[in-house]
């Protein structure tokens, strides 16, 4: 087998690598990073240094009606002036309010109601008739059953006193 010069760079498994050789200056067990600096003094970081505060701009709303659209300016009117307080209500006022507010209660509720009532009576009935429906189907079935098994019988004797009286 002949080996190649490129080879000869490859090391072999029973062959000893050394390791490199230590600096003179440094103590063998010592570890020494390459990229370290020199220790500078430690400082608390100052988290202040780049807040700055940004001035207090009036917000401007735009409408953008597509996506490919500009925005449009928005025109939002100015806010409506405090209102002065109202006056109290006098106790006249105060009873019509109290009045005014139970009759629209009263007429919301009782509006309610006949739809729950409705609804209520709607499903009652429908199970009532259901039921009905049940006993009067129940019933025919019974007389009809009992009509034709007494029609059936009268016609059987008919067609036996007929057989009999053609016999003699």
């Amino acid at each position: 087998m002949s080996q190649s010069s490129a080879d000869n760079s490859i090391p072999l498994l029973t062959e000893v690598i050394a390791p490199p050789a230590a600096p003179e200056n440094q103590a063998p067990q010592a570890l020494q990073w390459e990229d370290t600096q020199p220790q500078q003094p430690h400082h608390q970081p100052d988290y202040q240094q780049h807040f700055q505060p940004e001035p207090i701009q009036a917000f401007q709303p735009q409408y953008q009606p597509t996506y490919d659209a500009a925005p449009l300016p928005v025109s939002v009117s100015t806010p409506l002036p405090p209102q002065p307080f109202a006056p109290e209500p006098s106790a006249e006022q105060l009873r019509q309010l109290r009045q005014d507010i139970q009759e629209n209660v009263m007429q919301t509720l009782l509006g309610q109601i006949d739809n729950v009532l409705h609804q209520h009576l709607q499903d009652h009935l429908a199970v009532i008739l259901d039921n009905m429906a049940d006993i009067l189907k129940t019933r025919v079935r019974a007389s009809l059953e009992q009509a034709l098994a007494e029609t059936v019988t009268q016609a059987l004797a008919e067609e036996m006193a007929k057989f009999e009286n053609a016999k003699y």
